[in-house]
């Protein structure tokens, strides 16, 4: 693996930050180490592979470096994320993502969303965390693309799940996937308690990465990290 620019103090507080609340360790205890991580403060998203280069880029935002997801994308042959990037070189089975995600449309639009890719096989075959401004059967979901169009796949009833993304500020997030159970977890803000859960071993391994249906915003300080490692 090639080698990574050092952490940032930024990403190093968010890694610490995520890593107490997912595993419940406490003041002093090892934390787990990242596989890898990117705070684009180079101004590069040299790692990441859009599926549309044209709708993505590096830009200032508050004085930092963000991933910023420019326009919507175009509908493709199934129901599916319209936008996505994922990160080249890293197919995993479980892992731990995290990072801080921003949507930038307008709140007034409940359908809003940001999205977390994993399992990325190819782009009709992936799972996908749905983070939304409301909760129905398909908005603020985990979803599975298998060749056909996407199927709600978490165990919170359709409008029973917790839904965060209500503003313009930016968000905490953190999935992790067990490859051995299939379970996956999404949690937004709030890192101890998920607010998508999901068991499914349709699609066992795969990149990772981000992207939405049809809105704008931005990632930043994300974080890749392997159990055991």
């Amino acid at each position: 693996m090639k080698a990574r620019r050092p952490i940032t103090p930024a990403a190093a507080a968010l890694a610490a930050l995520v890593a107490l609340a997912g595993c419940g360790a406490g003041p002093g205890e090892r934390t787990k180490p990242f596989l890898a991580a990117w705070d684009f403060e180079t101004g590069s998203a040299e790692d990441w592979r859009p599926n549309d280069p044209a709708r993505w880029r590096v830009t200032a935002d508050g004085g930092s470096m963000v991933y910023e997801l420019t326009a919507p994308g175009t509908p493709g042959e199934v129901r599916a994320p319209t936008s996505w990037s994922v990160l080249a070189g890293h197919d995993v089975a479980s892992f731990e993502f995290t990072g801080r995600l921003r949507c930038d449309t307008d709140p007034a639009a409940t359908v809003r969303d940001m999205c977390i890719i994993l399992h990325y096989q190819d782009p009709t075959h992936f799972c996908y965390v749905h983070f939304a401004g409301r909760s129905d059967d398909v908005h603020n979901i985990i979803g599975l693309v298998d060749g056909a169009d996407r199927v709600k796949i978490n165990t919170e009833p359709a409008g029973g799940s917790v839904f965060r993304l209500t503003d313009r500020a930016w968000h905490v997030f953190k999935v992790t996937c067990d490859a051995a159970t299939g379970e996956i977890r999404a949690y937004l803000d709030d890192l101890k308690t998920p607010i998508l859960t999901a068991r499914d071993s349709t699609l066992t391994h795969g990149l990772v990465g981000v992207g939405s249906f049809d809105d704008t915003g931005a990632f930043d300080d994300i974080g890749l990290l392997i159990p055991g490692k």
